[in-house]
């Protein structure tokens, strides 16, 4: 059954891992952020999954994709990317091919499910903030609004792009807490300042926003650091 499975991801790989970008490309950030270089790179990089999903597939063995994804991680985050996109990148597969009428279509979708919990860090502030992404995204979109209730409005997304925001945002902190590097951190949040003053409907929002990333990270200290750093960074104060 497997090897039937494998013929049909050989066969549609290509225009599955295509409608899953069209689908992450809804959000401009790709587009602003990275580019067509990065749109060639991030076709490239869906094809690999596939791939990988494949061989793991083929040679019953879950490892090889587990592996995969976590080489791949380190070298989306050292290049401006979060776990958290590559997480979203499986997750939309997994739902892509589950909507096919594959035979054995679970095992693939298990084996991304098994790929997704790869991405989880082993242990520290990162672990912890990667468990409680969501609900800290929601403080933070709480505590913004407080003081910025028409603020942010970065393009037409709709109700929900600040929290997903804000979720990418805390998965940039873990990645820099993993990797033991404030300078990814400090990046991501230099160009999205910029970003935000491009589309934003409020002034301030940048220095608001942290302050509110900071609000919620009270208990996680490490992580309060990092965000720390890339307010002054930016010459905003903690």
């Amino acid at each position: 059954m497997s090897e039937r499975l494998v013929q049909y991801l050989e066969r549609d790989g290509r225009a599955l891992s295509q409608r899953v970008l069209q689908e992450m490309y809804r959000d401009p950030f790709w587009s602003e952020r990275f580019g067509d270089r990065g749109r060639r790179h991030a076709d490239e990089g869906s094809d690999y999954h596939l791939k990988y999903l494949a061989r793991a597939l083929a040679n019953g063995e879950p490892h090889v994709l587990v592996r995969y994804a976590v080489w791949l991680r380190e070298v989306l985050a050292t290049r401006g990317m979060c776990t958290r996109h590559l997480d979203e990148n499986f997750r939309l597969l997994a739902l892509a091919i589950t909507e096919q009428p594959w035979p054995a279509r679970e095992q693939a979708v298990a084996l991304l499910m098994v790929a997704r919990e790869a991405l989880l860090y082993e242990g520290g502030e990162a672990r912890r903030l990667q468990e409680a992404t969501d609900p800290l995204a929601r403080e933070v979109v709480a505590a913004f609004r407080e003081r910025q209730p028409h603020g942010w409005k970065r393009d037409a997304r709709g109700r929900g792009a600040l929290e997903d925001d804000a979720a990418n945002y805390l998965s940039y902190v873990a990645d820099a807490l993993a990797l033991g590097s404030p300078d990814t951190l400090v990046e991501h949040t230099r160009w999205l300042a910029v970003h935000v003053r491009k589309h934003s409907a409020a002034p301030g929002d940048m220095a608001v926003f942290l302050a509110a990333v900071q609000r919620v990270l009270a208990k996680l200290p490490q992580a309060g650091a990092f965000v720390e750093a890339a307010q002054s960074a930016l010459g905003v104060a903690a």
